[in-house]
């Protein structure tokens, strides 16, 4: 579909809904890379990186109902052989091995703190629609590294979590719960999602939605790009839309200029260094 981002009509937005995982911040290769650390920490076997993420993602698509992770610790637990024979213990793990790892690493997409704060100063409604728990937001508005640029909970006036859904995307139940929620209308809304189960999920609530560019999301380009409205490289281009379009205004909000690390960092290294601090633990 892909729509020109500057035929975007948002005086008929109000509400502003966000992802979390990939659209917000930058977190799914630390993903891969925590499945990868506990694939060769319980079978001592070394996972390949776009395979993980590949088996990953097509879990999470196909199945959208109970313990999700639970029942993806398990597949995992199948698929390796890997010792541990418990999928919530395993689970519980890989949580805890995931914010070893992310302290480092992660890091809010360019711009999108700036693009929050515009929209808010323009009196848009903002909404963060993720799978994550609430206990994982939690842990990302106490993040030293993101609480810099701003502080998750006190950007949005709406945080839907996991908890509040039977159904995950790509089934359009979280997003049917924020029109819900607000009392609004499908058109009213616009979605920023990185993945084709988000962008899935957001067109079948009936909104509008712009796929935010996120490189782990490339094997399903295509197909994305066939449902999504519009697509983005970088949220700097929806804030010179916005500047654009309110360019009357007595300010104009410049993108951050923050400087930001090297974003390909060394993966092998980030991985043998949380492997050696979940065996430590561990052990």
């Amino acid at each position: 579909m892909n729509n020109k981002l500057s035929d975007l009509n948002l005086k008929d937005k109000r509400y502003i809904i966000f992802d979390l995982d990939g659209t917000l911040i930058d977190s799914i290769g630390i993903w891969n890379l925590t499945d990868m650390t506990i694939i060769k920490r319980f079978s001592g076997k070394d996972a390949d990186y776009n395979e993980t993420q590949n088996d990953r993602d097509e879990f999470l698509h196909n199945n959208t109902s109970g313990e999700i992770y639970s029942e993806y610790c398990k597949f995992l637990i199948k698929k390796h052989g890997l010792s541990i024979k418990d999928g919530r213990q395993l689970s519980k793990l890989r949580r805890e091995l995931y914010e070893e790892i992310y302290e480092n690493e992660i890091e809010f997409k360019p711009n999108v703190v700036a693009l929050l704060k515009r929209l808010k100063e323009l009196g848009y409604t903002l909404v963060l629609a993720t799978m994550s728990s609430r206990k994982q937001i939690d842990i990302y508005a106490k993040s030293p590294k993101l609480i810099r640029e701003g502080n998750i909970k006190k950007l949005f006036d709406l945080i839907t979590t996991k908890e509040t859904v039977e159904l995950k995307k790509p089934d359009p139940e979280i997003y049917n719960n924020v029109i819900k929620h607000f009392n609004a209308t499908p058109d009213t809304c616009l979605v920023f999602e990185d993945s084709y189960s988000g962008v899935l999920a957001a067109k079948r609530a009936g909104m509008d939605v712009i796929n935010v560019y996120d490189k782990y999301s490339d094997k399903d380009r295509e197909r994305i790009n066939e449902i999504a409205d519009y697509s983005i490289m970088d949220y700097q281009e929806v804030i010179d839309l916005l500047n654009k379009k309110h360019k009357n205004e007595m300010s104009i909000l410049a993108a951050s200029t923050l400087p930001r690390q090297d974003r390909d960092y060394d993966k092998s290294k980030t991985l043998v260094n949380a492997s050696l601090l979940f065996s430590k633990k561990h052990n």
